[in-house]
């Protein structure tokens, strides 16, 4: 049985993850999943796994002529993941054994910054 591909649009990405980005209460991995548009993120999942599983889709031309679909749907279902390990910003810092992460990472944004010149 083949579902129907659901593109991932920015306003999907926003209905996607708006409750989770923007709860300051979801502290918790399980907490910012559980908050999810639950029919969004199934129709995603259900897009990403049609380019692997038994389907039309499980093809390389599929995969390469829709690339755009595949990403943007694959980073759609791990942003959630990205943002709780990393927070707002996906970059890595080192952190020193006094620090927190979020202060490490501000650290290494101003140091970015300073030696940008910005």
């Amino acid at each position: 049985m083949s579902s129907q591909i659901l593109e991932p649009t920015p306003e999907l990405s926003r209905k996607l993850h708006e409750k989770v980005v923007d709860s300051q209460a979801a502290s918790s991995l399980v907490n910012r999943l559980a908050s999810k548009n639950k029919d969004l993120q199934t129709q995603s999942v259900s897009t990403y796994q049609q380019f692997w599983k038994d389907s039309e889709n499980n093809n390389e031309q599929s995969r390469t002529t829709m690339y755009k679909t595949l990403t943007n749907t694959y980073y759609n279902l791990a942003t959630d993941f990205y943002e709780y390990g990393w927070g707002e910003s996906f970059h890595f810092a080192r952190k020193s054994i006094s620090e927190s992460l979020r202060e490490s990472i501000k650290r290494h944004e101003h140091l970015l910054f300073d030696r940008a010149r910005i």
